[in-house]
């Protein structure tokens, strides 16, 4: 059995041999890790459609593709796993996809249907776990499988209303709709508000004094108060075996502690299919009540202090160094950040990449031993950003292969022009569908429709079809900008080539221009443990991965580690 988590990219022999190879293509979705543990976890899933293909079609595992997708929203029309699957099927590798259940496929009905007719336009089989065979040529059955997808569009709705609705409401209340732990305080389920925790509130007073004036005449940072705690054994918020340096800094930052707690200072948006918390503005926000531990002096007092010392503090300086902003670490995936430097005995400094969770300041429960997150070495900043550009370069130099990639992409986008029309199209029969809803209105108003009744029977199907309808503007318009956005990119690259001839061919280049080279043409560098990976935003396929053999002049331990190899 073939597992596959989300999406990937697959060669003309690749897909020719999976052709012979594959019989069915099961698809398992889990929107959050709530669901996971409650009955509707990838696992189960992939069980029972796996068991499905073995026992009614008689598919042992190794004709047989999974494509996993963890932590995807059945709203968003762009799914990475689901966007695989499609493009598998519809270049001949399964005759069939089987999901769980329809809410698996989607919870949106317009979307639920664009899929399938997906599927079925490809020639392909659909099978559900849970739910009678679906046939697309008879009614009945096209009856129920659209049902399933109202009622669960209408499910998802209703309980997300609601629940938005009652947590409004108890806010206003001045009662916590529920919330994450917060140190130095205890939730009350029954009066759904904060009560004070003795044990905890007293550490966290101790903190604040520690910070204001220091221990024992000795200055207080919240790195070197995580560490103190840790020593003298203080158990973590919310059980865990580390203090960090980063936990006591936002402890000290809010302002509830004051007796002020505040609900709905943000709000989940979707843009694309994606889901997203916005900030909303302060008067939005409802203040409730809670027992106070600071007064609002000693905030204050807190605040400015913290405020003063971050300024003092600032990072180290990060200009000139290629790809910053764009590396990862290969090891846990983590920003590569500017490491510590090191000055060789000539002067020469040398500067380094370091994945930021080696830097991240905690200590062991019980012992205050420093903890590092992420373990191994740092990377040379001049010998990978001189793989980096030599990679980009040697490209550079032949732009015409660039932009024969990108008109390739561009051609395999999404039929831009089609969505436009169809979109135009949905937009002008919803106009059309309004007008019919106006002239019903007429004639009631006329009298020529004579009871109330009559009129909404002949209404209310006018609204539906536009409700309808919207719902497919919608999609076809987050479709739509999806492929916009990836043709402008592509497009932008392309427009700038030849403007970035004539710079690569001179003999010195400033470099800020370099670095608007990589970011305008290099989406990802990842640094392993001794190998850069690279991806080429113009051909996302491309990954090149080299060798940093020469350890000693690429790489380099942490001073935890002993210094250098």
């Amino acid at each position: 059995m073939m597992t596959v988590i989300g999406g990937k990219n697959y060669t003309r022999n690749e897909l020719l041999a999976l052709i012979g190879k594959i019989e069915a293509i099961v698809y398992a979705r889990v929107s959050t890790a709530d669901q996971a543990k409650h009955g509707y976890s990838l696992e189960s899933q992939v069980e029972r459609c796996v068991e499905l293909a073995k026992k009614k079609f008689g598919y042992n595992e190794g004709r047989v593709m999974v494509i996993t997708e963890p932590g995807e929203s059945g709203d968003n029309p762009d799914r990475p796993g689901m966007n695989h699957a499609l493009f598998l099927l519809e270049n001949g590798v399964g005759k069939k996809i089987i999901m769980l259940h329809p809410d698996r496929m989607s919870r949106f009905l317009k979307l639920q249907n664009v899929i399938a007719d997906r599927i079925w336009g490809s020639g392909c089989d659909i099978e559900f776990v849970e739910t009678p065979e679906v046939d697309p040529n008879n009614p009945e059955s096209m009856l129920f499988f659209n049902l399933q997808g109202s009622i669960a569009q209408y499910n998802k709705a209703k309980i997300l209303a609601n629940s938005r609705r009652g947590r409004m409401t108890k806010a206003k209340n001045g009662k916590i709709p529920g919330l994450r732990r917060l140190y130095g305080y205890t939730f009350d389920k029954e009066l759904d508000t904060l009560v004070i925790n003795p044990t905890e509130s007293e550490i966290y007073l101790l903190m604040v004094d520690w910070y204001l004036n220091g221990d024992n005449g000795k200055e207080m940072t919240c790195s070197g108060i995580a560490r103190e705690l840790a020593t003298r054994g203080v158990p973590a918020p919310g059980g865990g075996d580390k203090w960090h340096q980063a936990v006591v800094s936002r402890i000290l930052r809010r302002e509830c502690y004051t007796g002020k707690f505040y609900y709905g200072r943000s709000e989940v948006k979707q843009t694309n299919g994606k889901k997203i918390q916005v900030p909303k503005p302060k008067e939005e926000w409802i203040c409730i009540s809670i027992p106070k531990i600071i007064d609002e002096d000693t905030y204050q007092a807190l605040q400015e202090k913290m405020t003063g010392r971050e300024k003092r503090a600032r990072g180290r300086q990060s200009d000139n160094y290629l790809v910053k902003g764009i590396a990862r670490c290969g090891r846990c995936g983590s920003a590569i950040i500017a490491g510590p430097p090191t000055t060789l005995k000539g002067g020469r400094k040398l500067r380094y990449y370091t994945c930021c969770q080696k830097t991240r300041k905690s200590f062991k429960v019980g012992t205050g031993e420093k903890v590092n997150v992420c373990y191994g070495r740092s990377w040379r900043q001049d010998v990978v950003d001189e793989y980096v550009w030599s990679f980009l370069e040697s490209h550079l130099n032949d732009p015409d292969a660039i932009i024969a990639d990108i008109i390739k992409q561009q051609q395999d986008i999404k039929k831009i022009d089609e969505l436009n029309k169809k979109k135009m199209g949905l937009e002008k029969t919803i106009s059309e569908k309004r007008e019919e809803e106006g002239r019903c209105l007429s004639l009631y108003i006329k009298g020529l429709i004579k009871s109330e009744e009559r009129l909404e029977s002949m209404v209310r199907p006018i609204q539906e079809q536009i409700q309808h309808l919207q719902e497919e503007v919608f999609y076809a318009d987050q479709s739509l900008q999806a492929a916009k956005t990836k043709y402008n990119e592509l497009q932008a690259i392309k427009d700038s080539i030849n403007e970035y001839r004539d710079i690569l061919e001179s003999e010195k280049m400033e470099f800020e221009t370099k670095r608007a080279f990589v970011r305008m043409f290099i989406s990802k560098v990842t640094l392993k443990e001794n190998q850069i990976e690279i991806v080429a935003k113009w051909k996302p396929d491309i990954k090149i991965e080299k060798a940093l053999n020469n350890q000693h002049s690429i790489v380099h331990y942490s001073q935890e580690h002993g210094g250098l190899p």
